[in-house]
């Protein structure tokens, strides 16, 4: 009985929490997973009822404990290593020094501002080249279906905006993918150039992985993610992309 309990506790939790992120774009990956977990909760619970009757049930059930244990541990591998790429992201003069800066694309408003993520990576590339004078920022990110310009044009406008010069600014507008970012951005780098790549502190970790595949080296710089409630959301989709690397063998 306290076993069951567990479990219809878990699939309420998860709900609770999951539910809200669906009305939100930038946590809606999010709310799916955690309503996904949910239902899988709900799914061990009814086998925990069936057990006594059903030998199949009591044979799932079993499976979906080592499956949530698996997950459990794999998800807390995870966030260890994304929580363990940091440096003092209040001081930009921490930032390691590099020629080109790739700041990395995501959501741009119907209005055509940044979202609030976008917005803290061009706040931080910002921040980043007044203490680099001699450093130029590759701006990366094409133009999703619902977005009205590319990634890469609404970062240029934003960073102009707050004091950035426009010279120093490099655009490439056609990738969609953090893989196609830096792929893309490596064709418009001279030879033997330092790179960092700067991008939101929950997706740092993978974009320095992809920056190394790329053999670009794997400095990078953080921008903060904007608002608390989106820790979770933003690390669920991120466990999803770093466990997808894992098992397709590109990590």
């Amino acid at each position: 009985m306290k076993e069951k309990r567990v479990w219809i506790g878990l699939a309420v939790l998860f709900a609770i929490i999951g539910a809200p992120q669906l009305f939100w774009k930038p946590s809606r990956f999010g709310g799916i997973f955690l309503l996904a977990l949910a239902i899988g909760c709900m799914g061990e619970w009814l086998m925990l009822c069936g057990r006594e009757k059903h030998k199949a049930c009591r044979i799932l059930s079993r499976v979906g404990r080592v499956l949530f244990a698996l997950f459990v541990l794999s998800f807390a591998a995870v966030q260890v290593f994304v929580i363990g790429i940091a440096f003092d992201e209040d001081d930009p003069s921490a930032a390691p020094q590099a020629d080109y800066y790739l700041v990395l694309g995501a959501l741009v408003n119907p209005n055509g501002q940044p979202s609030a993520a976008l917005a803290a990576r061009c706040d931080t590339a910002i921040a980043v080249l007044n203490v680099n004078p001699g450093s130029q920022a590759i701006l990366c990110g094409g133009q999703g279906g619902d977005e009205p310009c590319t990634e890469a044009a609404a970062m240029q406008d934003y960073m102009i905006a707050h004091g950035a010069d426009a010279e120093r600014l490099i655009l490439e507008d056609k990738s969609s993918t953090t893989i196609q970012n830096i792929a893309n951005a490596k064709k418009l780098l001279p030879e033997g150039a330092a790179v960092a790549v700067i991008t939101n502190d929950y997706h740092l970790a993978r974009a320095r992985r992809l920056l190394a595949h790329a053999g670009l080296g794997d400095a990078g710089v953080p921008a903060k993610t904007p608002y608390p409630g989106q820790w979770m959301a933003v690390r669920c989709r991120e466990y999803c992309s770093i466990m997808g690397l894992i098992f397709t063998g590109r990590w």
